[in-house]
């Protein structure tokens, strides 16, 4: 690519040269060049490009997939905070495939290293939310027995929401199958907290053990209420949802 000199600047195509303006400047580049569709799924030297579509397209429908199983968490968020924190965890998952080749490598070979169940373990899907941290923190789960126990933790210690007069916490036990991208989920009935009470401890599981026969994962979910005259209505601010433990 070339500037163009002269007294005019030009755009258009002449002969097998491009000539072009952009932010007020004139370049010229010949015509003609680039990549398409055919040149992508035929030629050798596009074979990294087919290779990093190929995972790009797993981690994304598995990230889609993944979220879609845990919706019941997810209700009334908007935004694409999500999907992108998803893409970026599943995409560093896919990267720790060490035994497929390139084009290739998946999430579920990255979860059996150390490294990738780190990973999960520690991911939120809405970060920085200090309640979160500090449930997180106080609790303890029981993949034998599907028991999170939550000992001495205080409402009362978080700003909240004006219209809140409660959090609720729920627990999810995921079965998750990287091969096919079917589930199971069992969640927990929700634990309301009122907003200003003092330290409790509390203890929550699913109403049906799930028996992983994939992927297990289980999820922490903190939202706040409204509850009037025993009416219960979810409030749209101060979402919180994590991984709380993984298993395969």
């Amino acid at each position: 690519m070339a500037r163009q000199r002269g007294l005019f600047t030009i755009s258009g195509t002449i002969g097998d040269l491009n000539f072009f303006i952009m932010s007020g400047k004139g370049f010229v580049r010949r015509a003609g060049g680039g990549f398409n569709g055919e040149a992508i799924r035929t030629q050798d030297n596009m074979k990294l490009v087919r290779d990093n579509a190929s995972e790009f397209g797993h981690c994304s429908t598995s990230r889609s997939r993944f979220r879609r199983a845990l919706l019941p968490f997810f209700g009334g968020l908007k935004g694409r905070q999500i999907h992108s924190r998803l893409m970026t965890l599943f995409t560093q998952l896919k990267d720790l495939d060490f035994v497929s080749e390139r084009g290739k490598r998946r999430v579920k070979h990255g979860l059996q290293t150390a490294k990738g169940k780190r990973l999960l373990k520690q991911f939120e899907f809405i970060p920085h939310q200090k309640m979160m941290s500090d449930l997180y923190e106080q609790s303890n789960f029981d993949w034998h027995t599907q028991q999170l126990s939550v000992k001495n933790f205080n409402p009362s210690l978080y700003k909240t929401p004006k219209a809140a007069t409660h959090v609720g916490i729920t627990l999810g036990v995921l079965d998750f199958d990287f091969d096919r991208l079917d589930s199971a989920l069992e969640v927990s009935p929700t634990c309301f907290l009122a907003v200003d009470s003092l330290a409790s401890s509390f203890v929550l599981e699913p109403a049906d053990i799930v028996s992983p026969q994939h992927s297990g994962v289980a999820v922490l979910g903190l939202r706040y209420y409204e509850i009037i005259d025993q009416e219960v209505y979810d409030l749209q601010s101060g979402i919180a949802v994590r991984v709380l433990d993984y298993m395969d």
